[in-house]
């Protein structure tokens, strides 16, 4: 079993090497900390690229390179003396993004006869592109591309333009014998035809499957995360819900949010998540992450810091003076610290105080503000020296007893930013910046003083398709 803490002992020698200075009484074993509180669910940025180059050949496929044949004839409105027939080659796609839509460009070149009837006389043809340069249409398909809850595209492909490539004359149809310009006619019936064809292009669209790709990404979240030594991230990646969708170039970006429950873990190498790739929500919305972090002042590391305060302070009381020569921290009962002082000069010995250690976080100490003497103890020093029971000299250490707590708190900070900030695989990069750590509890433990906080700022997992 994994504790579910990210413990950063500023150092590591035993409890007893802290505790042997103390020859007051001895409190049996202080409890364990409180077990860390449920996770809370946090929100990740997770902008997923996806290169969509391969679905030019998928519409490439589907939209036929050419239209209308010179045999067939088409009247010209309501006009049965007019009749037209064209022939048309499309040109290979070129396909980019702009915003929210996926664009699809391509180069239609057309010849057309156009016939003319007229009340006496023979029937009057002519005919443009049948020899030489052939008219040019600008042909663009336009659709949003997005993802389905199954991890499928979707699109709804439309016919965004169609036009003659230029203003120039060679890329109009006009019949000179009869003086008729059957561009637009040429461009209405194009229109016609690649419309037809629209609905098979969503359909083949939609076949393309993206599961298999975006699984292998989610696995990589799963992935423990080493901090340092025994200390290991997990994300925890519950679901991914679906924001925006952008694109610029060859790549469509969906603007997801990750939902996960990240803890941090000490022991050896915890396993890998193992929740299935769930289907894309919807209506994601901006968050930020919450990771609890347990930082542990160990009793050496408190009572050098506290001998470092007090050691040559003096004080009078009663004509009497006294000068602290050495101080130590132990766990005492009911989740108070003891604080074992020892001294010099007009008595001389060893006195035992306790209190409950609280976080001062405009200092980012540890402080004991309710430092008193235990009661518990039937000390010889004071029944002897009645005058070192005073309240000079509880004030006294009580402004003293302060443990630096920024250590563990920068420590562990560090951490949870080396283990948001790295590459995961090939294809996932973690990116964060914690903007606040914030003290939740100080609770006393065998092991030391216990400073759990819970770090919070903002973080994206990008995942980039490699090319």
């Amino acid at each position: 079993m994994h504790a579910r803490s990210i413990c950063v002992a500023v150092m590591g020698m035993a409890l007893t090497t802290a505790c042997h200075k103390d020859k007051g009484h001895v409190d049996a074993a202080a409890p364990p900390a409180p077990p860390l509180p449920r996770p809370t669910l946090s929100t990740f940025n997770a902008p997923l690229d996806y290169d969509f180059t391969p679905v030019v050949r998928v519409v490439e496929r589907v939209v036929p390179t050419t239209f209308g044949s010179l045999d067939s004839l088409h009247q010209v409105g309501t006009d049965a003396n007019k009749h037209y027939a064209y022939e048309a080659t499309r040109g290979p796609f070129t396909v980019f993004a702009d915003g929210r839509l996926m664009h699809l460009r391509a180069t239609i070149s057309y010849a057309a006869r156009a016939y003319y009837k007229p009340r006496i006389g023979p029937t009057l043809g002519a005919a443009c592109g049948t020899s030489g340069d052939r008219p040019r249409l600008s042909l663009e398909l336009a659709t949003p591309l997005t993802l389905t809850p199954d991890w499928h595209l979707h699109s709804t492909v439309r016919v965004a333009q169609m036009e003659p490539l230029s203003s120039a004359a060679r890329d109009r149809c006009v019949v000179p014998i009869i003086k008729y310009d059957v561009t637009d006619r040429v461009i209405d019936a194009a229109r016609s035809a690649l419309t037809a064809h629209l609905p098979a292009i969503d359909r083949t669209i939609a076949k393309v499957d993206l599961h298999d790709r975006f699984t292998e990404w989610w696995h990589l979240l799963q992935r423990p995360i080493r901090l340092t030594d025994g200390v290991w991230l997990l994300l925890d990646p519950q679901r991914l819900r679906m924001g925006s969708v952008t694109g610029s170039g060859h790549v469509l970006t969906v603007q997801a949010g990750l939902d996960a429950y990240p803890v941090i873990v000490t022991g050896s190498e915890p396993p890998s998540s193992t929740t299935p790739l769930p289907p894309l929500s919807r209506d994601t919305s901006a968050g930020a992450f919450h990771i609890v972090l347990d930082g542990v002042v160990d009793y050496v590391t408190a009572s050098r810091a506290l001998a470092d305060a007090l050691r040559g302070k003096t004080v009078t009381e009663a004509g009497r003076t006294v000068i602290v020569t050495d101080a130590a921290a132990s766990p005492a009962s009911g989740g108070r610290v003891a604080l074992a002082i020892t001294f010099t000069g007009d008595a001389s010995g060893t006195l035992r105080f306790v209190g409950t250690p609280v976080y001062d976080a405009s200092a980012r100490q540890l402080s004991v503000p309710d430092l008193d003497y235990d009661l518990q103890t039937d000390d010889g020093l004071i029944n002897a020296y009645a005058w070192l029971r005073s309240d000079a000299l509880r004030t006294a250490f009580r402004a003293k007893a302060r443990v630096p707590a920024a250590p563990v708190l920068d420590r562990g900070r560090e951490l949870l930013l080396a283990g948001l900030n790295r590459k995961v695989g090939d294809a996932v990069t973690l990116a964060a910046t914690v903007d606040t750590v914030a003290v939740r509890g100080v609770y006393v433990t065998a092991s030391g003083l216990l400073v759990r906080a819970e770090a919070s700022g903002n973080a994206s997992v990008v995942v980039r398709q490699e090319h």
